[in-house]
């Protein structure tokens, strides 16, 4: 028990650098969850029946290709970082989904 609350302090101080984008996540987390739920709500619209071109598929490989930028990947991480210092534990899965579906499409 001790190691895990002074593994957490180490933690804790490894992380405080991020406050303050931690701090801008957490106060835009709506805007988050509105965001990641449109890109999943757009993924699973029935547009394949509706229209001759695939629309979801060349949306959903241009969002891959964003997030799997150098760039990207470092913004993600650092999104991951924040969401857990935050606890928001909806937008993480939220995001690891939206993760999933663009790597899955």
């Amino acid at each position: 028990m001790l190691y895990y609350k002074k593994m957490s302090a180490q933690v804790k101080k490894v992380l405080s650098p991020l406050k303050p984008v931690s701090a801008v996540v957490r106060s835009n987390s709506a805007l988050l969850t509105t965001l990641l739920f449109v890109i999943i709500a757009f993924s699973m619209l029935p547009l394949k029946l509706v229209m001759r071109s695939n629309v979801q598929k060349t949306v959903m490989d241009r969002v891959n290709m964003v997030l799997t930028t150098s760039v990207g990947q470092v913004l993600l991480f650092l999104l991951f970082v924040c969401l857990y210092m935050n606890a928001d534990v909806e937008n993480m899965v939220l995001l690891l989904y939206v993760l999933w579906l663009t790597n899955n499409q």
